[in-house]
């Protein structure tokens, strides 16, 4: 698949003399940065899962109740 990425000058540069040093076509060698890369990273495939819901114990909150919480976070 063709794509257009656009990268700083510095880290193009060095992939490319990374390619030459190692023989490789530079596609050849940002692919294989790119595997690297993502096999050295946390599997990200997986989806979070949401957090269990509150349950409260005495009844129902009202406003007052819901600001007091949120002052008292933030103190």
């Amino acid at each position: 698949m063709k794509t257009t990425l656009e990268l700083p000058d510095g880290l193009m540069h060095r992939v490319k003399l990374r390619a030459v040093h190692r023989n490789q076509k530079l596609k050849d060698a940002i692919a294989q940065l790119l595997e690297l890369g993502m096999a050295a990273s946390p599997d990200t495939e997986k989806t979070p899962r949401a957090p269990k819901p509150v349950r409260l114990k005495g009844g129902r909150l009202n406003i007052g109740d819901i600001e007091a919480a949120i002052a008292a976070g933030r103190e």
